[in-house]
C-alpha cells in the first residue's frame, strides 16, 4: 500500500512540477527587466508551489505565533529536513538561502532556480561575501529571506550551533531577525524528515509516509543590531528553547 501511495504522489508531483516550471519560466520572461515586478510574482508563485507540494504529500502543520515577520526579514529556522523548505515556504513569501547540494535534487534544483535560490557552498569560504551581499540585496528590496544558520541537516534531537557569517547581512542592512522553531511530530528520533546520507531513500520514505505533522513557533523578532555574533546567539538560545521546551 505504502509504494502504491509513492506511485501516485510521484505522477502527482509530475504534473505540478510541469505546471510551476512553466509558471516560472513565464515569470522570468515576462518581468526580466523589472526585478521588482519579478521578486513579487516569484514569492507568490513560489509559496504555492509549497503549499502544493504539502498538499501532495500530506504535510500537515500549524503555526503558533502572534504576528507574521515584515516583509525584509531575515527568518531563521532549525533545520531538520527536506519538508522544512516545503512547510516554510507555504508559511511565508520567502526567498532561500539553500545548500549547494540542492542543485542535483531531481525536480527541485530546476524549481529552485526558477524561485531565485541563493545557493551557499560550505566548501567554498570565499563565498561567504557573495552570499551576504545577495541577501542584503533581497532586504532591501522589502523581500524576506529564509536562512538556516545550522548550516546542516540535524535528526532532530536538538539543535545545533549557528554560524553567525550570514547574519552581516542583517548588520548591513539594518533589518530584523525572526526566529522560527520547526517541530516535528512524528514520534521519531531522528525525525523521517531527516535525510541522512541519501536523499533517494528519504525521498521514498516521504512518499510512502501516509502524514507528517509539525508545528511552526514564530518567536519574538530581534530588533536590527550592529554585532552579528549577538544576533546569531539571540536567534539561537531562542529556537533552542522553544525547541526542546516542546519536544
Amino acid at each position: 500500500m505504502g509504494y502504491l501511495l509513492a506511485i501516485i504522489r510521484l505522477l502527482i508531483y509530475v504534473g505540478v512540477f510541469a505546471f510551476f516550471f512553466l509558471i516560472g519560466l513565464m515569470v522570468h520572461i515576462l518581468f526580466f527587466v523589472s526585478k521588482l515586478q519579478r521578486n513579487k510574482w516569484i514569492l507568490f508563485f513560489t509559496c504555492w508551489w509549497a503549499k502544493t507540494t504539502c498538499w501532495v504529500l500530506n504535510f500537515q502543520f500549524n503555526v503558533v505565533g502572534d504576528e507574521l515577520p515584515k516583509p525584509g526579514s531575515l527568518i531563521v529556522a532549525n533545520h531538520v529536513g527536506s519538508p522544512d523548505i516545503f512547510i516554510l515556504g507555504a508559511c511565508f513569501k520567502a526567498f532561500f538561502v539553500s545548500k549547494a547540494e540542492i542543485s542535483n535534487w531531481p525536480f527541485f534544483n530546476l524549481l529552485a532556480w526558477l524561485g531565485l535560490t541563493i545557493f551557499a557552498d560550505r566548501k567554498q569560504k570565499r563565498q561567504v561575501r557573495s552570499i551576504i551581499e545577495k541577501i542584503e540585496t533581497r532586504l532591501n528590496s522589502n523581500c524576506s529571506v529564509i536562512l538556516f544558520p545550522e548550516a546542516q541537516a540535524t535528526n532532530g534531537a536538538d539543535v545545533a550551533p549557528f554560524k553567525s557569517a550570514v547574519f552581516e547581512s542583517v548588520v548591513r542592512a539594518n533589518r530584523p531577525v525572526v526566529p522560527v522553531a520547526l517541530q516535528y511530530h512524528d514520534g521519531k528520533r531522528p525525525t523521517i524528515a531527516y535525510y541522512g546520507d541519501s536523499f533517494f531513500k528519504h525521498m521514498v520514505t516521504l512518499l510512502k509516509n501516509p502524514r507528517l505533522q509539525a508545528t511552526i513557533y514564530i518567536l519574538p523578532e530581534i530588533a536590527p543590531g550592529s554585532d552579528r555574533y549577538q544576533l546569531a546567539k539571540a536567534s539561537y538560545l531562542g529556537i533552542r528553547k522553544c525547541y526542546l521546551g516542546n519536544i
